[in-house]
């Protein structure tokens, strides 16, 4: 498929004219014309009906325009990735929003003048399918199920906390008893982040089942919302509450398993095989030096 008649079929879409889709991409009209009609040769179906109306998707445009994206978009990322140009981070909420931007703005600040740095921060599921797919070059997250082809590396260790509203009854309690927690209702934050597996591993699976979610919010930070307004409590890192700590609008309380504060393993995957220049390597070595440092 020739990715000029690709890109003047997005260019169409974007701009919804023919004659702006020659302006934008520096062609003639007619030539927008020509790749409009080879790209419908080739998929065997018709993209666009020009009426008076102006220029209509078909159904079959509307099927085919993700996959356009799609096509730009790698190839787009394969130049960058060739170039050592462009470095595309992938992270779950908890980490991209707590833990990584001290880590980029040390990274931009050795390298930024030679390569730009783009953060994806969705649920680690997501992150995952995009790392895997090439959307993203490294990833930072919460669990990692062993796909081949990557190398991965644990990171860091973050302490697991218990929060609570001010003036809740625990508040004052040293750490959480594992029979507390087998009576409560929890807030739910990002699915996906495994630390129900955890809670499983160290508590065995008939902990599991009698642990009660009373609402699934998405996010830790509408978590932190939500029982700082007594909706209820809910288990987070540590770090991801520093300041409603420091603030006083929020407690914590820690959970100890075998007289040890409960910690979820965070980890660092990259692609396997690259060079040592590559931006992915170069960032994954500057995570795991720092990480080794500040132990």
């Amino acid at each position: 498929m020739n990715l000029d008649y690709v890109q003047t079929f997005l260019a169409v879409v974007r701009t919804g004219s023919f004659r702006e889709a020659a302006k934008q991409l520096g062609i003639s009209q007619p030539a927008v014309s020509q790749h409009i009609k080879k790209l419908e040769e080739i998929l065997k179906s018709q993209l666009i009906v020009r009426d008076r109306k102006g220029n209509q998707l078909t159904s079959a445009a509307q099927i085919f325009l993700p996959y356009a994206e799609s096509l730009v978009l790698t190839t787009e990322r394969a130049v960058s990735a060739l170039k050592l140009s462009k470095l595309t981070i992938g992270a779950s909420s908890n980490i991209g929003i707590y833990l990584l931007p001290s880590y980029v703005k040390h990274y931009l600040e050795q390298y930024g003048n030679s390569c730009h740095v783009d953060l994806a921060i969705e649920p680690n599921p997501a992150i995952a399918q995009k790392l895997e797919t090439g959307v993203v070059d490294l990833a930072l997250m919460e669990w990692w199920d062993h796909r081949p082809g990557f190398t991965v590396q644990l990171w860091q260790s973050e302490e697991l906390v218990l929060i609570v509203p001010p003036h809740h009854p625990w508040c004052n309690l040293p750490s959480l008893p594992k029979a507390y927690l087998e009576t409560i209702e929890m807030l739910g934050g990002e699915r996906g982040t495994g630390t129900g597996r955890l809670l499983q591993q160290y508590f065995g699976e008939q902990f599991a089942k009698k642990m009660r979610i009373s609402m699934q919010l998405g996010s830790t930070e509408a978590v932190k919302r939500a029982v700082q307004a007594g909706l209820g409590v809910s288990i987070v890192l540590s770090k991801s509450i520093t300041q409603e700590v420091q603030a006083g609008i929020l407690q914590a309380i820690p959970i100890h398993v075998d007289g040890k504060p409960l910690r979820k393993e965070l980890f660092v995957i990259w692609r396997s095989g690259l060079s040592a220049n590559h931006p992915s390597h170069r960032f994954a070595q500057m995570l795991l030096h720092e990480a080794k440092n500040s132990s």
